[in-house]
């Protein structure tokens, strides 16, 4: 049996699985169309939908050997209308629909965890079956067994919108929440306002908010009319709220879990949805609560077709498909790019050699990772220890705002000498925040935040052995064991996904080689 599973909503992706290999790939729509938070059901022609299905059954069928399909699966919330399309472009007339928004995210999070028994918290700016669900999980089944009507997601977005350094150099609002985490590190939480922000997740009255806090905030009528326009505070003054609001937005969250979590004492928790990708909200859990927590690489919507594809084939084991996202579209040009750039082959160790000399590099290996976050194989790695590394990164290659930070990675036997936390298990997919140790601080700058945190990704030989080895051999000349990993792209665009675009940002910007497949590429004369 032969399926794709496809969500059309933003952050559109289509699931492809083979039942006689026991095989997911993943597509992500956005790279292949070269814009952040793809929409597919909507702001397109049929035309336009049905040449990006094609691309897509293509690349199922030339890379993963999809020659047919037996039934196509789409979800309710980010389906799309016209079905005639999905026919043509599948050739199967066995549509299955599957119904709810969260009961996707649950699935899709679940069989990639290895827990038996798990408490699933989802949660994001809301599907067709509300904002907040909880569900119990087993073998057997996921059952949902409580709901709250508040929208954390929408609630947190509009909090980003009134800081003028986010809104105003944003170019979509759902870029808004990821930025507010970096910011906030450089404020202080003005504890009088922490109590209004709070109800404002529960409640979403953003008129009352602007009464109880006195900011006098602007659209009160009227403020998802256009969010960017929301903008009003600048300077410390919108760190300060920042760092106020992600307090309020975990004090929140906290105050929900507390109660669910006398009812389920025992049972480990995994969080999906959009807020599954705050960092420091999963950090301070596994904290103060001591739980085992799992964060999938794809908690917001891009994972939401594999939860559809689960909800109809149910997986008989543990799914990884950390790396089996897109391929390298132009895999079969590499031969001519290496002759045509004079590329040559390079090693782990001429790589960390590089790297101790201060040569910033993008890597480019097989199929990317499922997610937003580059993980090994659409990455940018650099020297952690160089002071300035950041601010380089920020202006001069990813062009982004100055207080955005950027991830460590070091393998996970060495975890426990540079960062604090009472366990180092699940911290595969940058899905928490860690402290660096204080005395590394100083010698880790361009990873430390502002606030001590690390957003770190733990390497094992059997998750990434080429990150392994480049560790290995780093750490042979280097004070540190632990590299840099930010994702390979620049601002406004997603994770590329050709040799040719890797090739355009080494050309254009301050990252000095790319290594595609172990060749090493110089800039263009």
């Amino acid at each position: 049996m032969k399926s794709v599973s496809i969500f059309a909503g933003h952050d559109a992706n289509l699931t492809f699985y083979n039942s006689e290999t026991d095989e997911y790939h993943i597509v992500e729509i956005e790279r292949l169309v070269k814009k952040r938070y793809f929409r597919l059901h909507v702001d397109n022609s049929h035309e336009e939908i049905e040449n990006i299905l094609v691309q897509c059954r293509d690349i199922a069928k030339s890379s993963w050997g999809f020659d047919r399909f037996d039934n196509i699966i789409i979800t309710a919330d980010g389906g799309i209308n016209s079905l005639e399309i999905l026919t043509k472009v599948f050739q199967t007339n066995n549509i299955i629909r599957v119904n709810n928004h969260h009961d996707c995210h649950a699935l899709s999070a679940y069989y990639q965890s290895s827990f038996k028994d798990a408490l699933i918290i989802s949660f994001d700016g809301g599907g067709n079956d509300g904002f907040f669900n909880i569900y119990k999980a087993n073998k057997d089944k996921i059952e949902l067994v409580n709901k709250i009507n508040s929208d954390f997601g929408g609630g947190y977005l509009l909090c980003a919108s009134i800081l003028c350094e986010i809104s105003e150099k944003s170019r979509h609002q759902l870029s808004l929440a990821g930025k507010m985490m970096g910011l906030c590190a450089y404020g202080n939480v003005r504890e009088n306002l922490v109590q209004p922000f709070k109800e404002f997740f529960f409640d979403r009255n953003y008129k009352k908010l602007s009464e109880l806090t006195g900011l006098d905030l602007l659209n009160v009528e009227s403020p998802w009319e256009n969010p960017m326009s929301n903008a009003k505070f600048r300077g410390q003054e919108s760190y300060d709220l920042a760092a106020t609001m992600q307090r309020a937005f975990e004090e929140a969250f906290i105050s929900v879990y507390e109660v669910i979590r006398k009812n389920y004492p025992d049972l480990p928790l995994i969080i999906t949805g959009g807020g599954g990708l705050n960092v420091l909200l999963n950090e301070r859990i596994r904290n103060e609560f001591n739980v085992d927590i799992f964060v999938a690489p794809n908690p917001n919507d891009c994972g939401l077709s594999l939860g559809a594809m689960f909800a109809v084939t149910q997986p008989k084991k543990r799914v990884n498909v950390t790396y089996n996202g897109i391929p390298l579209l132009d895999r079969n040009l590499l031969d001519d790019y290496v002759r045509q750039r004079d590329a040559s082959k390079t090693t782990p160790a001429e790589i960390a050699k590089l790297l101790k000399d201060g040569k910033i590099i993008g890597l480019v290996h097989g199929d990317s990772e499922v997610g937003p976050r580059a993980l090994g194989n659409r990455s940018i790695i650099c020297d952690p220890g160089i002071l300035e590394m950041k601010d380089i990164l920020n202006s001069k290659v990813k062009f982004r705002e100055w207080y955005r930070p950027f991830a460590p990675f070091c393998k996970l036997e060495d975890a426990n000498e540079y960062f604090e936390s009472h366990d180092f298990n699940g911290l595969e997919y940058m899905g928490f925040a860690p402290l660096v140790k204080e005395k590394y601080r100083s010698v880790l700058p361009s990873i430390t935040h502002m606030d001590g945190s690390s957003r770190l990704q733990t390497v094992t030989k059997e998750s990434h052995q080429e990150f392994y080895e480049i560790l290995n051999e780093f750490g042979k000349i280097s004070e540190t064991r632990v590299v840099l990993n930010t994702s390979f792209n620049i601002r406004g665009l997603p994770i590329l996904t050709s040799i040719q675009d890797a090739l355009y940002v080494l050309d254009n910007t301050d990252l000095d080689y790319v290594v595609v497949e172990n060749f090493l590429f110089k800039k263009g004369v």
